[in-house]
């Protein structure tokens, strides 16, 4: 190891005052510095209280149904654990989304082009989840997960593909239910913006917090509808168009590496 954190850093992180993008970097390095390790500010009986109430909540529950079946499908133990033990606000989103995806399809069938509702929305509605699937101060469990080998970069991964998945199965089910007036690859079109926002707010965190970088993801992609309302020689719906999705293709291959980048730099760390 070629650098050190500073005692400034070390303190920061170990009174939790330092933030998301930060602390990830932070924990990254002291998996890799035994230096820093011994540096580090801790409260000796505050530690052995933790690690007693962490043993109290992994080893009293009983695997659930969702646990054995990602365990069966060749998932280890712990990754597994780390899946389930997903925040609360995770499943009001999900429940939110049920509900707002409900309203799009109603919409799409009692007003005119009312299915453009639909695809305006599909491709936010995953940040959401993505943004509440890991951090500080969404996850209660944060100072849990955060002490464990996949924390960082590695877990924040994870959540968000266990949040990704479900949020696309919805949003496939809602879009084959839109009404059957439009082109065949219609029900496919969000696809590709979705995964792209998604990847770039992943992207955005080895600077920026998590929420922080989905919002802005987000307000950008309503910026630029208002936008193209706005503009007369630009349509919404252009956004979708076959001649599109070359350039989403390019855009998500272009914000996964920039991922991938972000990944390898922080286990350098």
């Amino acid at each position: 190891m070629t650098w050190h954190l500073t005692s400034r850093q070390l303190t920061d992180y170990s009174t939790g005052r330092a933030d998301d993008a930060i602390a990830m970097s932070v924990e990254a390095h002291l998996m890799h510095c035994a230096t820093c390790r011994a540096n580090l500010p801790g409260d000796d009986d505050w530690l052995q209280s933790s690690w007693a109430d962490l043993r109290d909540v992994v080893d009293r529950p009983r695997r659930g149904l969702l646990e054995r079946l990602l365990t069966a499908l060749g998932i280890n133990e712990g990754t597994a654990r780390l899946l389930v033990a997903t925040p609360t606000l995770y499943r009001a989103w999900l429940v939110a989304m049920v509900a707002v995806l409900g309203c799009a399809l109603v919409t799409a069938y009692t007003m005119n082009g009312g299915s453009l509702l639909f695809y305006f929305l599909a491709p936010v509605l995953p940040l959401g989840g993505v943004a509440l699937a890991y951090g500080r101060t969404v996850d209660p469990a944060h100072e849990f997960t955060g002490v464990t080998p996949m924390a960082g970069q590695r877990l924040l991964f994870v959540r968000a593909l266990a949040v990704l998945v479900p949020a696309l199965a919805l949003c496939t089910v809602a879009a084959l239910l839109l009404p059957g007036r439009g082109p065949e690859w219609g029900p496919v079109a969000w696809l590709l913006p979705a995964l792209t926002l998604v990847a770039g707010s992943l992207a955005l965190t080895r600077w920026l917090n998590l929420g922080v970088s989905s919002a802005m993801i987000a307000g950008g992609w309503l910026v630029a509808l208002a936008v193209s309302t706005v503009e007369r020689r630009a349509v919404p719906a252009h956004f979708f168009a076959p001649e599109a999705q070359g350039a989403w293709a390019v855009a998500l291959a272009a914000t996964l590496t920039l991922y991938l980048i972000v990944i390898v730099r922080a286990k350098r760390a």
